[in-house]
């Protein structure tokens, strides 16, 4: 227990550190290029034309907005908090889940399919939590499977006791091991114009509601990527 205990500790401990570091990695490239972008405008202030002025001006304010949109990211984490939950009935459940699946694949050339072994249950969810989280999955799937020769997405869903395990599956390229460790970590993200928010955010909200997230390396390629959901 107390070896688990200590285990626990050191990965909070770890996850920390990566957060901190991403926070000094982006405000401290922002300020840095804010104040030399000052530094030079009030340095040659005399000497620039307005044309000139007008454009460190411009550049020193991209770096300000840069930095409201990360402010603006953290707040939305903060504010990530699930209201009341509701018994859900699994039927109807998955109906909206298939139904969200195939809008986010309109127009799209992916393969699709989904299936469900599971007991009628009802399931103690946030409705619009759930269907936040898994629209983020199925953006990620999409993402994964651009490119691939024949890129398919699947849902699916079985019970385990207690829960619910609703699954994205795609046939991209899977999660680089070098990367696996992070991928919930607030603000860790791999492309650009991302926010790294989407998995962490998902990791919360789901733990609110006594469920957990999942994601791991499918063979021979693609990830999978896993909901456990409380069965009433």
């Amino acid at each position: 227990m107390r070896s688990s205990a200590v285990t626990d500790t050191t990965h909070l401990i770890e996850d920390l550190e990566q957060i901190f570091s991403t926070l000094r990695h982006e405000f401290g490239n922002t300020v840095n290029t804010l104040n030399m972008t000052l530094d030079v405008l009030i340095s040659n202030y005399g000497a620039f034309n307005d044309s000139t002025k007008l454009e460190f001006l411009h550049r020193a304010s991209e770096q300000v907005g840069r930095q409201h949109r990360f402010l603006d990211a953290m707040r939305s984490y903060a504010r990530a908090v699930v209201g009341e939950t509701q018994e859900i009935p699994m039927i109807s459940f998955w109906k909206e889940c298939v139904g969200l699946a195939e809008s986010r694949l309109t127009g799209k050339q992916i393969g699709f399919k989904q299936h469900i072994q599971a007991e009628p249950y009802s399931i103690l969810i946030s409705p619009a939590a759930i269907y936040q989280i898994l629209g983020h999955l199925f953006d990620n799937a999409v993402d994964a499977v651009t490119g691939a020769e024949s890129p398919e997405i699947e849902l699916a869903a079985f019970t385990h006791p207690g829960s619910l395990v609703v699954q994205v599956l795609d046939n991209g390229p899977g999660i680089p091991a070098e990367i696996q460790s992070k991928v919930f970590l607030p603000f860790f993200t791999t492309r650009e114009g991302h926010s790294g928010l989407g998995l962490s955010i998902s990791r919360k909200m789901l733990s609110q509601m006594e469920g957990r997230i999942e994601l791991i390396n499918r063979l021979p390629s693609g990830t999978e990527a896993s909901m456990w959901l409380k069965i009433t």
